[in-house]
């Protein structure tokens, strides 16, 4: 029973923090170690459909497997992050948008891939206008890469387009559409926005997942040929 009691007492602090540190927890942290404890815990991670995971010895996430509607983020979670009457190509520009923005931070080319400590809103902004510009250029070397990735890059270059680029938060604004992205991140605590909302840094728990569960060598080489031939053809 005591074993049982432990195990659910791990996971409500992984469900309300998302993360359990030895620093601040030890003992809940050591329990975690436990066998008998980490059996009941399997069990949890099994039915619903999460991983609770060590890294570095010194924190224990929670990471929903994909497809998690509950503990996850899911397509109408993106879409309520624009506004409760966005559309569907709104929830996949805040998908790429997220998805270049970790590639930005760590897609390096050696043994360590964070390739930076903060990201300023503007340079993001610039590149993601450019990427969209050559997207939009060459529609028929882009529709090549949709295919390949079944992902509309097309639809999202001209909704990218025809926001207004001046720095103002509004929905219908680039800045806002970002900052709209790293909102998600911020409840999750991944990602911080500082200087008041003009540069975005990686937090503890971003380091951890992306570089000591996230990004194997494969993942690594799949994140730059992604990208890296975008940067080219979209």
């Amino acid at each position: 029973m005591r074993d049982i009691k432990t195990a659910l007492k791990i996971y409500r602090r992984l469900l309300e923090k998302g993360q359990l540190d030895r620093e601040s927890e030890a003992d809940l942290f050591l329990e975690f170690r436990n066998v008998e404890v980490r059996a009941i815990l399997a069990e949890f991670e099994e039915e619903l459909d999460f991983k609770a995971i060590e890294v570095g010895g010194r924190s224990i996430y929670l990471l929903p497997n994909s497809g998690n509607g509950v503990l996850g983020f899911t397509t109408k979670d993106l879409r309520e992050g624009v506004a409760t009457d966005a559309r569907l190509v709104d929830a996949y520009l805040l998908g790429y948008i997220s998805m270049f923005i970790l590639y930005l931070f760590y897609g390096g080319r050696n043994r360590n891939p964070k390739q930076r400590e903060f990201l300023r809103i503007s340079k993001l902004i610039e590149e993601l206008d450019r990427r969209f510009a050559l997207a939009l250029a060459d529609r028929e070397e882009t529709k090549v890469l949709e295919e390949k990735y079944a992902l509309n890059f097309t639809r999202i270059a001209e909704l990218w387009d025809s926001k207004q680029d001046f720095e103002e938060r509004g929905r219908k604004t680039k800045t806002g559409t970002i900052l709209n992205t790293c909102r998600l991140f911020e409840r999750e605590n991944l990602l911080r926005l500082v200087d008041e909302d003009r540069e975005l840094r990686p937090t503890k728990k971003l380091d951890d997942l992306m570089l000591n569960y996230y990004l194997d060598d494969s993942r690594v080489a799949e994140i730059k040929e992604f990208f890296e031939g975008v940067v080219q053809d979209a």
